[in-house]
């Protein structure tokens, strides 16, 4: 059976597609190695690399012991082959332990210094008695009656009298430890204390160094019944 012109033709084109399916395959293929070998060489000089050791040999080591012997050993056959008394000589004394001799020297020397306290916080911690410059309460002792709240309980009791208060100034002119060493009355005694803890004083001095001093304040309640008596006792209390 003959075929016409246009089988031939259709027997050409499939040809001709199958040839350019497997020109199209043979490039993808291509592609991929190509893509896989890029990939694999970023992947090799990503990796770290790690130059190959250099081979090692013996190490010989060996104990002090041994050396020493070993020594003794070579000296006495030196003494018997020559004849010549030989002269030991002692090893310098290593660095490494001198070191060690100024390094344990010096923390002994901190350990010193922290144990014995300072000038400055031994003026700080000693209470002094009768410094060169004692406190002085800043605005005078009529700042300190001023804060004196006198009750008016103890006013309608008629209650007067002097009390003395014991304290400590601090070196930042605040009063502490205050105690009542002669006391009133609770209600007196009480307003005594609150007027201090309200005040503060100049510090006192010694050496030109602000100091703890121990103070005795004496404090008088007295009731003014006329304004003569007023003028007469100004300033000692209320």
């Amino acid at each position: 059976m003959r075929r016409g012109p246009t089988d031939s033709l259709l027997l050409r084109s499939r040809l001709s597609e199958r040839l350019e399916a497997r020109e199209r395959a043979y490039s993808l293929r291509v592609l991929i190695g190509l893509a896989f070998a890029l990939s694999l060489c970023l992947l090799l000089t990503r990796l770290p690399w790690y130059p190959k050791p250099r081979p090692i040999g013996w190490q010989l080591v060996e104990e002090d012991r041994r050396l020493a012997l070993l020594a003794t050993q070579l000296e006495a056959r030196a003494r018997e082959d020559a004849g010549v008394p030989i002269t030991r000589f002692a090893p310098p004394e290593p660095e490494e332990k001198k070191e060690g001799r100024d390094t344990s020297e010096l923390k002994a020397l901190q350990l010193r210094r922290r144990l014995e306290p300072p000038a400055r916080l031994l003026a700080r911690e000693v209470i002094f008695e009768n410094p060169e410059q004692p406190p002085q309460i800043i605005g005078g002792l009529g700042a300190y009656y001023i804060h004196i709240e006198y009750p008016e309980e103890a006013i309608r009791a008629g209650i007067e009298g002097r009390l003395v208060l014991r304290f400590v100034v601090e070196t930042d002119g605040r009063p502490s430890n205050i105690r009542v060493i002669q006391p009133l009355h609770p209600l007196l005694d009480s307003a005594a204390v609150a007027a201090l803890r309200r005040v503060r004083f100049i510090p006192g001095k010694q050496n030109g160094q602000p100091v703890r001093v121990r103070m005795q304040l004496p404090v008088r309640f007295r009731l003014l019944s006329s304004p003569v008596q007023a003028n007469n006792d100004n300033g000692s209390g209320r």
